[in-house]
């Protein structure tokens, strides 16, 4: 079904047309020959100068409605600044009622920022807002893009555009080529889980006519994508309602991704939210109790790429893990994955193992460095800190890191830290060691308890991208 809606394009035309709290509305679509899609962008937030390349890492900091934005390599500060996008602002940092925007999903691509809004323009609603890295060529050496700024009319180029998606929960976002998906979770996450009754949705969305396609993914609680091959032909999807992992690829005529196939767990009231891919066509899923269970255990299952179960393996301990993300990493000698776990003294990144012969994984690794130097106490020690969210580079060699509180309360601020992080040059992942590591997030304004702006909760979302020439 194809549904037309009207995005807001944030353009000159639109000066000073700002509320405290924007609506989506009908507007005139604006050009920029500057901004055009391929040609670099040299200065700001996003860019990178001429003849070089830099590696960017953007986080969704999702309780504190604002996105970060780090340079991990190449020239210039290591922290670029970040983008306010609390646009129903939370008194003292308050997340409770309805003053949440929650900026989740994101992606880069085209020299655009991709965001989801989890709940503007109301809370039942999420939208998708893409920022051209050109709409941000003022912005950097480690400022604050406000909101107000989205309409003003000294954006230098590039037009803004908001796409109200009028669903509940969005919550993942994907680029294929040209192609812009989001996952639609379609239930409300503060309810019980049997209350999750609606189907999920992936949407495929056009920022500049705000045009969307919508395809039933077959199960409920959508919760994340992970592509299986090079071309983003064949994508994998966690549903967390369900307890299911549903198998989508390219329609061969429309190139429109498709369910194919879904592979059930077995074990109902679980939670279902991560996955990545083998490298091989086929997907690992995490499975664990809602709340760490001294009688409940966590498993990883992993299926072949026609949705049959290679196997599983059951997480052993004293409790249950909390599983927080998986990554692939690339591998000339076996399927290798990074996982974040986020339980107790046991919290830290692990490095996994496949044996296509038995489907079963194992823990091969650890990155001790990060143990051993402290990277899971807020400084000062003021609290505790665990892996929320990784990103890996293509070659798998560099990984960044969102780390946040074991526990957050509302209202009360964050020490949360964002890492970069080297490995050496191994064969094998499992052997591999942290030749470097680095707080990006030490290079931004500090933490300062009475100032909700600094506040680092939740980083749940981190991406990679590689800008420049």
């Amino acid at each position: 079904m194809l549904r037309g809606t009207t995005p807001i394009v944030l353009a000159l035309g639109l000066a000073g047309c700002l509320p405290e709290n924007p609506v989506l509305d009908d507007a005139t679509s604006g050009t920029s020959e500057s901004g055009e899609t391929g040609e670099p962008i040299e200065d700001g937030l996003l860019g990178c100068p001429a003849g070089e390349v830099c590696t960017l890492v953007i986080v969704s900091q999702t309780l504190d409605d604002r996105v970060e934005v780090y340079s991990a390599a190449g020239p210039g500060p290591t922290y670029r600044g970040s983008i306010d996008v609390d646009l129903k602002p939370n008194p003292g940092g308050n997340i409770a009622g309805n003053n949440l925007d929650e900026p989740y999903g994101l992606a880069f691509a085209d020299q655009t920022l991709h965001v989801l809004l989890g709940h503007y323009p109301a809370r039942e609603q999420g939208s998708l807002l893409s920022l051209p890295a050109a709409s941000l060529s003022a912005w950097g050496n480690g400022e604050l893009v406000p909101t107000s700024a989205w309409f003003e009319a000294g954006l230098p180029t590039g037009a803004v555009t908001m796409v109200g998606l009028e669903r509940l929960e969005p919550l993942s976002l994907l680029v294929r080529g040209a192609r812009l998906h989001v996952g639609v979770f379609a239930n409300d996450l503060l309810v019980p889980e049997n209350l999750w009754t609606n189907p999920s949705e992936l949407l495929e969305v056009v920022p500049e006519t705000g045009a969307i396609t919508s395809t039933s993914l077959g199960c409920t609680g959508a919760w994340s994508l992970a592509v299986l091959d090079e071309v983003g032909d064949r994508v994998a999807v966690a549903c967390d309602g369900d307890e299911q992992m549903v198998m989508l690829v390219a329609d061969p005529d429309s190139g429109a991704l498709v369910p194919e196939c879904s592979g059930d767990i077995p074990f109902s009231g679980k939670r279902v939210r991560t996955l990545a891919g083998d490298g091989a066509g086929g997907v690992l899923v995490a499975e664990q109790p809602q709340i760490v269970s001294d009688s409940e255990s966590s498993r990883l299952w992993w299926f072949a790429g026609d949705c049959s179960l290679r196997g599983f393996t059951e997480l052993e301990g004293p409790t249950s893990w909390e599983l927080r993300h998986l990554a692939e990493l690339a591998s000339d000698v076996g399927p290798r994955w990074l996982l974040a776990r986020g339980d107790g003294d046991e919290r830290g990144v692990l490095v996994l193992a496949g044996e296509p012969a038995t489907g079963t994984v194992s823990v091969c690794g650890r990155l001790d460095a990060l143990d051993d130097e402290g990277a899971w106490l807020a400084a000062g020690g003021s609290e505790p800190l665990r892996p929320h969210a990784l990103a890996v580079a293509d070659e798998g060699r560099s990984v960044a890191i969102g780390v946040g509180p074991a526990t957050t309360a509302d209202a009360a601020p964050g020490w949360g830290t964002v890492l970069w992080v080297e490995l050496d040059d191994a064969d094998d992942p499992c052997a591999a060691t942290v030749s470097s590591w680095t707080d990006l997030s030490a290079s931004a304004p500090a933490v300062d308890a009475m100032v909700p702006q600094t506040w680092r909760r939740a980083p749940d979302v981190v991406i990679i991208a590689e800008v420049g020439q």
